[in-house]
């Protein structure tokens, strides 16, 4: 449901309400039908924005149907947001990267847009509850990558994510989500990892890399999103920190300013250090942190080096699916991919009270031991 009121608050219900008795988008439905596979398709919304003009793109049933704007627009998401969002022409600023430790952290890696198993994951550990309100209080919700592609429920695990960012700056907390490898494949017209929902061509769709552009709603909130991101002493990458990259003598700073810059780009299109941020040895394919990554694995002191250089006391890591959420190199290393991508029900990452623990689907704790 869209609508774009000029209405300074707008609260979930009075949302639905006004939206079904006046919208004010220009629709223009288009007399296009699709199927892919051998279902209707529904998705979206998509926004693309031209200076404070949009347009808002949904499939129903595999028909494409178009609502133009003028100004901000509010969005109502049903069964994905806890309130309509409101999205405006200027782009988002750079994400912070840097924060003091928080008193507790959840994190999950590598959705693969499995929406379900993040909101089962999410409300046993009570980041959200049944109507997907943030109730983690001034906990951290960290989203380590790979939020695209497999699955699919990536447009609504991603405007779900959007939109719990201010929730939860408005209970004082705090929503990270990091580019993982998958985000930028898509972006740059690497398709091969599409669920087949995504697959098909729809007459006046933009493509996957235009509705995830630098000129559309999600794409622009992407671009916007780190690599790194250090809380106290953890630092977050969805790959890992190679030992060329430590060699490179980037900071975290420049390591996010640049893969900014160069989202959208392929490796082979970069030269210099924008080649090898993009690159395997980059943050968001390096697997050399765990031994099962099909690298050679980082000694204990590069590990350590690593560890010296952005002065934390260990890395929390995605991208390598494992059995279970799992502790390396005598606990400064964890890799938190534990197959949601395959359906299973996944884990979280979870600090609190100095400890770290793995979150189960049923919502139960384990210590994690070195």
């Amino acid at each position: 449901m869209i609508s774009s009121l000029r209405l300074r608050a707008l609260p979930y219900a009075l949302g639905i309400l006004v939206w079904a008795l006046g919208p004010c988008l220009v629709a223009q439905a288009l007399p296009t039908t699709a199927v892919v596979g051998s279902v209707d398709v529904d998705d979206g919304p998509h926004v693309i924005w031209k200076g404070s003009r949009s347009q808002v793109f949904r499939i129903r049933g595999g028909r494409l149907e178009v609502e133009a704007a003028q100004g901000r627009v509010i969005l109502a998401l049903p069964g994905v947001a806890a309130s309509p969002l409101v999205l405006r022409p200027a782009k988002p600023l750079p994400a912070r990267a840097v924060f003091p430790g928080p008193s507790k952290i959840l994190a999950l890696s590598d959705i693969h847009g499995r929406f379900d198993r993040m909101l089962e994951l999410l409300k046993a550990h009570g980041v959200v509850d049944d109507r997907l309100r943030w109730t983690f209080g001034h906990g951290h919700l960290v989203i380590l990558g790979d939020v695209m592609d497999r699955g699919p429920g990536v447009t609504e695990s991603l405007w779900f994510l959007k939109a719990l960012e201010g929730a939860a700056r408005k209970e004082g907390g705090w929503v990270h989500v990091l580019l993982g490898n998958h985000e930028t494949m898509v972006a740059s017209g690497d398709l091969r990892y599409l669920h087949r929902k995504y697959a098909g061509k729809i007459p006046g769709l933009p493509s996957q890399p235009e509705l995830y552009g630098p000129e559309s709603e999600l794409g622009r909130w992407l671009r916007s999103l780190p690599v790194l991101l250090k809380l106290g002493d953890f630092l977050f990458v969805h790959g890992g920190i190679s030992p060329e990259l430590l060699a490179s003598g980037l900071d975290l700073q420049r390591i996010n300013a640049c893969f900014r810059s160069a989202f959208g780009l392929r490796a082979r299109q970069a030269e210099g250090e924008v080649a090898l941020l993009l690159g395997s040895s980059g943050p968001v394919w390096y697997r050399g942190l765990l031994a099962p990554g099909g690298r050679p694995s980082s000694t204990e002191e590069e590990v350590d080096q690593v560890l010296a250089r952005f002065q934390v006391k260990a890395l929390v890591v995605g991208h390598t699916s494992l059995e279970h959420v799992t502790a390396f190199h005598e606990g400064k290393v964890f890799g938190i991919d534990a197959g949601i991508q395959e359906g299973r029900p996944g884990e979280a990452w979870i600090w609190e009270k100095g400890r770290a623990w793995r979150g189960t689907a049923e919502g139960g704790r384990e210590a994690l031991q070195p």
